[in-house]
């Protein structure tokens, strides 16, 4: 154990500012809060984003690269992508001198187990972001009854976003995927079963059917199963060999298999996923890419027509080419194999396999006949602010649930950290603690070639886009989406601490006037911190 002195308390730091050290080999983030100091670990547990850089508002530290939050007091995550808490070093002041004690006083990897005393069995269906997080955070809640993830995947829970970005450009090892591995769920007395799909689930018996052996009964029950590619519906050879959908590690290693033996793909669709295994297949497999989608810009409908068309330009000057504003009405092959695309333009394009990316729907094939209540047109789950399904013990979470803001479609999200922030939600209320999904800021972020694009909020519809400190052309700039005057949303390159910002004012509800957010001298840092 050692103490190392690190300057005067008096005017080290000002409350809300931070400072990386480096104590003999380790760094460390001081940072000062409310007249108190406290050391942390220097590096986010997600992706190793330097937490210096981030934005501190009271206790709460956001990473700058993807939106993890951390109580500086501890060194707890509160708020996913990260998994595990930040190392924390205790703090002391000595004759008006900070000194910082190394190593760290905490575990990282919060431990829990399961009671035999205890009767209670949750049953968690999906190994998802949403099931994993749930699974993980009863046991952070201090819950000692028996959990069971029931998962029809063969692997335990990957880091999905991963599969499209890193992965899939041959970046990241298979070892890497993961999100934890099998001792971490036996470790803490998580019963992981998986290859194991729900057939059907049994209210009124509280019984999990997987056709696998006998039903599993449940005292509270999660429904996270997430969602299933949007498959090509009557396309003439939709069914030939070398067209992929991407969803599973397993998925992503037959995309990485055709890549080495095929240099020409075809991306149906302009989605993220279609545009991340656009840039990674071009950019880390050498293939040739063509985009074919219905769309005149990419991402119109989510981030607006400009940053649609910087992301474009950032492709095409990449060698990615792109046929929007076409659709395809058929495959033709060879041997069972793809060979072309067929465009309803008449243009034919040669291909040796295809991805495609035209969105997901809800996996809840299982629910139907169950009488829980679902959305009559894609068949979510209808649960209230609380992740409750229309059966009191029934949770759900992630991309099979429509939460209700009180219009008639609810609001359902299909992004990572949603789901992860979902499943903590339910986990919570599952035991009973009555937590309110509105309460959770929605992120998300997609990396293609050297661009990343930060997302924070959440905006179905706009009344306008207001840029600030730059334009998509210029490809720095925070892009505030307002309707009736309210911001709702913003997107960003190159702004990190200023996106931290607007998570802390978007869920402070800390007033920004349309002339504050149209204002090039606006700081948002002290405007979040400032804000009640």
């Amino acid at each position: 154990m050692a103490v190392h002195q690190v300057g005067r308390a008096e005017n080290l730091l000002q409350d809300g500012e931070m400072l990386r050290i480096d104590l003999e080999g380790t760094r460390v983030v001081l940072a000062r809060a409310q007249g108190e100091y406290y050391a942390f670990g220097a590096k986010c547990t997600h992706y190793g984003a330097p937490l210096d850089k981030g934005v501190l508002k009271g206790h709460t530290l956001i990473c700058p690269w993807h939106h993890a939050c951390f109580d500086i007091r501890s060194g707890e995550r509160l708020e996913p992508p990260a998994l595990n808490d930040l190392p924390h070093y205790p703090v002391h002041i000595e004759d008006g001198m900070v000194t910082v004690t190394v190593p760290h006083d905490n575990k990282v990897q919060p431990q829990g187990k399961a009671d035999p005393a205890d009767p209670r069995h949750f049953v968690i269906v999906g190994g998802g972001a949403a099931g994993s997080a749930a699974a993980e955070e009863l046991r952070r809640a201090g819950f000692v009854g028996r959990i069971t993830l029931l998962s029809a995947a063969p692997d335990v829970p990957v880091d999905r976003p991963n599969l499209s970005k890193d992965y899939l450009d041959g970046h990241a090892k298979p070892e890497w995927m993961p999100l934890r591995g099998r001792d971490w769920y036996a470790g803490r007395d998580i019963a992981l079963l998986l290859d194991t799909p729900v057939t059907r689930i049994d209210l009124e018996a509280r019984n999990v059917h997987t056709g696998q052996g006998a039903p599993i009964h449940y005292d509270k029950l999660l429904l996270a199963t997430g969602g299933t590619p949007r498959r090509l519906k009557g396309v003439p050879g939709a069914d030939l060999s070398g067209i992929y959908y991407l969803r599973t590690l397993q998925d992503a290693g037959q995309i990485v298999q055709a890549a080495a033996h095929g240099k020409r793909a075809v991306i149906v669709g302009a989605s993220f996923i279609g545009m991340e295994v656009a840039a990674s297949l071009a950019g880390g497999r050498g293939v040739a890419v063509t985009v074919v989608a219905p769309d005149p810009v990419p991402f119109g409908h989510t981030l607006g027509d400009d940053i649609g068309r910087m992301i474009q330009q950032v492709h095409e000057q990449n060698g990615v080419r792109f046929c929007l504003g076409e659709s395809v009405v058929g495959f033709a092959g060879q041997d069972g194999q793809v060979k072309r695309v067929e465009l309803g333009n008449g243009q034919s394009l040669d291909a040796d396999f295809v991805v495609v990316g035209i969105g997901v729907v809800p996996a809840t094939d299982f629910l139907l006949g169950s009488g829980l209540a679902l959305h009559e047109r894609d068949h979510a789950v209808r649960v209230n602010r609380h992740l409750q399904t229309s059966s009191a013990d029934v949770f759900a979470a992630g991309d099979i649930a429509a939460w209700d803001d009180g219009s008639d479609r609810g609001v359902r999200i299909e992004h990572w950290r949603v789901a992860q922030q979902q499943g903590m939600v339910a986990a919570r209320n599952m035991l009973g603690e009555n937590q309110i999904i509105e309460h959770r800021v929605p992120f998300f972020w997609t990396m293609q070639w050297a661009l990343r694009l930060n997302y924070v909020g959440h905006a179905a519809q706009w009344d306008e886009i207001i840029y600030w400190g730059g334009t998509p052309e210029q490809r720095k700039f925070i892009a505030f989406f307002v309707r009736e005057g309210r911001l709702l949303a913003a997107a960003g390159c190159g702004y990190d601490a200023e996106l931290d910002a607007v998570e802390f004012i978007i869920r402070d509800q800390v007033p920004l006037s349309l002339g504050q957010m149209r204002d090039p001298a606006l700081d948002l840092i002290k405007c979040a911190q400032g804000g009640s």
